[in-house]
C-alpha cells in the first residue's frame, strides 16, 4: 500500500471515531429506573401526626434523595442504591418537627434502610420491618 493510501486510511480511520465517539459517551441515570420523581401514594403506618398537608415527594439523582412537597423542599439526604437496597440519611433533620415529617414519607429511623420493588415501571415499594411506603412515578 502507498503512503498516500495509508494516509488516507488512517484519517478515515480517525474520521470515523471521532463520529462514534459522542454515541458511546450518552449519560445514562446511574440508579436506572428509580432516577426520577416520585410521589408518596401510601405510608403503613399511617404517621400519627401530619405536619405537611401536602402531596409528599421523592426525589431521586445521583447519590442524592431530595423529600419534597408539592414543589418545595422539605430536606435533601445522601443515598447509596443497590438496586436491591436503598439506604438513605438525611443529616440535616434534627429538630422533633422535623423527624415527625419524616414519618410522613414513611421513614421511621434515621438513617434507614428500605427493600426496594418495583412493581412495574411506574409503581414502587419501599419497605423495611418498621415501614412501608408505596410511590407512584411522575
Amino acid at each position: 500500500m502507498s503512503i498516500m493510501g495509508k494516509r488516507i486510511l488512517f484519517w478515515s480511520a480517525f474520521t470515523l471515531l471521532l463520529l462514534l465517539l459522542p454515541i458511546s459517551c450518552t449519560k445514562a441515570p446511574i440508579n436506572g429506573a428509580l432516577d426520577g420523581q416520585w410521589e408518596v401514594v401510601e405510608v403503613s403506618p399511617t404517621p400519627t401526626e401530619i405536619i405537611i398537608d401536602q402531596r409528599l415527594f421523592y426525589n431521586f439523582s445521583l447519590q442524592v434523595c431530595d423529600l419534597t412537597y408539592y414543589g418545595s423542599l422539605f430536606t435533601q439526604g445522601n443515598m447509596v442504591y443497590t438496586g436491591e437496597t436503598l439506604w438513605l440519611e438525611f443529616p440535616f433533620v434534627r429538630k422533633e418537627k422535623d423527624i415527625q415529617t419524616l414519618k410522613q414519607y414513611g421513614i421511621l429511623t434515621n438513617p434507614v434502610t428500605f427493600n426496594v420493588e418495583f412493581k412495574d415501571k411506574h409503581h414502587l415499594i419501599l419497605y423495611n420491618d418498621d415501614s412501608t411506603v408505596e410511590l407512584v412515578k411522575h
